[in-house]
């Protein structure tokens, strides 16, 4: 039969038995503070990628615009034709690499902004969290600044085509698509007048 254990044993193992305690409350809340850095860090990851694919729909959809016979101009009818638009007898022009998937919801499903005619002028995101990044924005992206949630950035062609709202005297002029470059004059021939 075991006797009484000295009274010294179970103070040790009561003060054990407290720092272990300690310990464990001191992992749970580092663990706590690193899975918060971690959702942030995440959170910034996708909202770059909105950014990105946001961007690269707003440029396919001019670039879908100015690419149009200039008697038939018009904007894509869905964000498919943006990545194959057969509209060309020739072959098909790509003018997106692939259907992006909207990054704060992960579906391919895009909030979308069209004219009363249907035609497809932006896109914006369906996620009604609160953005982490409300300055900083490049120019192309002031209107995202200081938005209260992910759904207000909305990625819209910048022609004023695109946006009925702007007066026609407001002074904005669309992108113009590249003109050929110019062959500079050769140094043996000379100069006409």
């Amino acid at each position: 039969m075991a006797g009484p254990m000295p009274s010294g044993r179970v103070a040790e193992r009561g003060f054990v038995y407290i720092a272990l305690l300690i310990g464990l409350a001191i992992v749970a809340i580092a663990l706590g503070a690193t899975a918060e850095v971690w959702t942030q860090t995440r959170q910034r990851e996708k909202e770059e990628e909105l950014l990105f694919a946001g961007n690269q729909i707003r440029q396919a959809i001019t670039r879908f615009y100015l690419l149009s016979p200039p008697a038939a101009r018009r904007f894509p009818m869905t964000l498919d034709e943006l990545v194959e638009d057969l509209r060309s007898p020739d072959k098909p022009l790509h003018h997106l690499r692939q259907r992006y998937a909207e990054p704060m919801t992960g579906s391919a499903d895009w909030g979308e902004v069209r004219l009363p005619s249907g035609q497809l002028v932006g896109v914006y995101s369906r996620s009604n969290a609160p953005p982490l990044k409300l300055t900083g924005f490049a120019l192309r992206d002031k209107d995202l600044q200081d938005r209260a949630q992910y759904s207000e950035w909305i990625f819209r062609s910048a022609l004023p085509s695109a946006n009925p709202v702007l007066a026609a005297g407001s002074g904005y002029s669309a992108p113009a698509m590249p003109a050929p470059a110019k062959q500079k004059p050769s140094l043996t021939e000379p100069r006409r007048p």
